[in-house]
């Protein structure tokens, strides 16, 4: 839940999240981006907001509320999975995801069936989906790839996140997160640098 001034994430028990609101949804939106130069431009456009104001969001120092925050719930995808992930709403995230990845599917189909057909019967790599095999690549639309995704995005922000922040941020056990990021080093995605207290993790470019 959230503070009286809306800035701070506590969990069910009443304890502070390690990652506070503004910081979460400048990930979400600065993900949106997709580095489009215009889109401070074109969230100023959605919600009515300042440009100073949007500019505050996108650097983490303060959060949208209210409308603001309505009016991104209804243009920002990545805002309303980040949102329901806060609210830690995981069936109704579930079945976010489950609609994306349909609609992924559709979109292949028509991919492939507007290929000649010698490049249908091309051999193609099929990424190891086997849940026992440390190297597998988890389904991007289920709730572990959803999981592994928003670790790496909190790792391209620069933040120093750690299996606790899975758990807080997605209400899961500190197990689980461990799990998530040992498979993301076994897969080579990340690595960690420095000694045991004060190192980090890092992306493998």
């Amino acid at each position: 839940m959230l503070q009286k001034n809306g800035n701070n994430i506590r969990d069910r028990k009443g304890r502070r999240a390690r990652f506070n609101y503004p910081e979460v949804i400048s990930v979400a939106l600065k993900q949106e981006s997709m580095g489009r130069p215009d889109f401070a431009i074109a969230v100023g456009n959605w919600t009515g907001a300042s440009d100073r104001t949007v500019l505050n969001w996108l650097n983490g120092l303060t959060g949208p509320n209210g409308a603001y925050l309505i009016q991104l719930l209804r243009r920002s995808d990545e805002v309303l999975k980040t949102v329901l992930a806060l609210a830690q709403r995981q069936e109704i995230l579930s079945a976010y995801y489950d609609h994306e990845k349909l609609q992924a599917a559709d979109r292949a189909k028509d991919d492939v069936s507007a290929r000649p057909e010698s490049a249908t019967h091309s051999v193609q790599d099929v990424p190891n989906r086997d849940p026992n095999d440390p190297h597998s690549v988890p389904d991007p639309y289920s709730e572990q790839g959803m999981r592994q995704r928003w670790f790496l995005r909190q790792l391209e922000a620069q933040k120093n996140a750690r299996a606790v922040h899975i758990a807080e941020f997605f209400g899961v056990s500190l197990k689980t997160g461990k799990r998530d990021i040992a498979a993301l080093m076994a897969r080579g995605a990340i690595a960690y640098r420095g000694n045991r207290r004060r190192g980090c993790y890092t992306i493998v470019m």
